[in-house]
């Protein structure tokens, strides 16, 4: 594999540990930013030893290589990893909490993004982004404001006839 690949590896391996333990705060963010910097290096300077000494020409030591960077990455994720509760996703694996379907709904739920926009406006002061919303609430909500500002704007218009 080339150094492409195992970023793509790294990037899949960090969505996989979000996804799976969504209760992580903004230190969870960091902590991904952090890790993303500190194996980018890692992959950087594999692939430049690999082109160096002609490694990528051996298949079976490559892939090698990928294997143990994959351990490693997923290593330093599952123990370190930042939770809401301080207790590290390799330790909830160790006492038998493994992630459920609730689990990974809440952790896919952050990487989407709403794209029916008569929920969302964004001089509103509430953002509907990613909210579970009922359909006749937010219409009425709708008509509320849709009627306060004609009633606002018939005040303000002032018709004067000659």
């Amino acid at each position: 594999m080339n150094g492409w690949q195992r970023f793509a590896l790294l990037i899949l391996c960090c969505f996989t540990v979000m996804v799976l333990y969504p209760d992580f705060g903004t230190s969870g963010w960091t902590f991904i930013g952090v890790v993303f910097a500190m194996w980018t290096g890692v992959i950087m300077v594999l692939s430049v030893i690999s082109n160096l000494f002609g490694l990528y020409n051996l298949e079976t030591f490559n892939k090698l290589i990928t294997f143990v960077l994959l351990c490693a990455i997923m290593y330093s994720l599952l123990w370190y990893f930042p939770q809401e509760d301080k207790v590290t996703p390799i330790n909830k694996i160790k006492y038998g909490e493994i992630p459920t379907k609730a689990d990974i709904e809440k952790g896919l739920k952050r990487f989407t993004f709403n794209f029916d926009f008569v929920r969302r406006n964004a001089r509103r002061k509430e953002n509907f982004i990613n909210q579970d919303l009922d359909g006749d609430k937010v219409k009425d909500q709708i008509k509320k404001k849709v009627s306060e500002t004609t009633d606002d704007l018939i005040e303000s218009i002032d018709i004067q006839v000659e």
